[in-house]
């Protein structure tokens, strides 16, 4: 495996950040105090904290003539996803039309809290003191796509194992502008002496390891505004406002579609 070090990018402190979501996830975030990372597996893009994305044309010949070998790396891929949470902001000084319809499955419900990149960062250090929580910008340039597997990329490498991975995505999710908080669990004593044996094996690891991670936030600190869809009726905002608690004075229909 090679070692490359890739830094991790943040954006200005004040740079805006959005979280879109449905009713329920908002109520979960305000009442529990808590934000939710992901397991990277249960993602909807199977690329996303994966080295494959970054082997292109090699990998899918590759998978083509060898079907084996198209399954053991769907394991390996999988096994290291296991250990990888994510949180994701959208970064814009501005709402974004497109992904009020991307999250939307009930148009008139959907929220978007907007924070700033130092906030979360701040709080994600206060409360969570420890090592094991980053933050970067996503980046959507991964130059060296359709390098053979066998050679060391010029510049950059996304290992199995490593963070690297972390950090990029395909260019067809550059308009997500994504900043990501991330948690990276490196493989412990008793997994590393396994290692990944088979399909079984796969199995028991993805029912074993959580497939989500809590951390405690003080919503008034991380929150600048909750913004309700322009979509939403008035009887919806107003109970947004009544779940809110101190977040009520900060709740405001967006006047996206608004005439002045």
């Amino acid at each position: 495996m090679y070692e490359v070090e890739i830094p991790i990018e943040t954006p200005d402190n004040n740079q805006k950040i959005w979280r879109y979501m449905d009713f329920s996830k908002y109520v979960d975030l305000v009442t529990t105090e808590e934000l939710h990372f992901t397991r990277a597996d249960k993602l909807e893009d199977p690329y996303d904290c994966s080295a494959m994305q970054f082997f292109g044309e090699p990998y899918k010949q590759l998978s083509s003539a060898n079907p084996q070998g198209k399954e053991r790396t769907r394991q390996v891929n999988t096994f290291g996803r296991l250990f990888v949470y994510l949180n994701c902001w959208h970064m814009n000084d501005v709402e974004s039309a497109a992904l009020w319809r991307l999250y939307s499955e009930n148009k008139y419900e959907t929220i978007a809290i907007q924070s700033t990149f130092e906030k979360l960062d701040s709080e994600i250090k206060l409360k969570w003191p420890r090592d094991g929580i980053s933050i970067s910008k996503v980046k959507y340039d991964p130059e060296n796509a359709g390098e053979t597997i066998d050679e060391i990329p010029n510049g950059k490498l996304f290992t199995a194992g490593g963070w690297e991975n972390i950090i990029y995505k395909r260019k067809s999710f550059e308009h997500e502008l994504e900043l990501r908080a991330f948690i990276f669990q490196r493989f412990d004593k008793e997994i590393r002496e396994g290692c990944l044996r088979n399909e079984a094996h796969l199995e028991k690891l993805m029912k074993k390891r959580p497939e989500y991670i809590r951390i405690k936030i003080t919503p008034s600190d991380l929150i600048e505004r909750v913004y309700v869809s322009p979509h939403a009726k008035d009887l919806f905002v107003e109970l947004v406002k009544n779940v809110s608690g101190e977040l009520k004075d900060r709740v405001q229909k967006s006047d996206l579609y608004k005439l002045y």
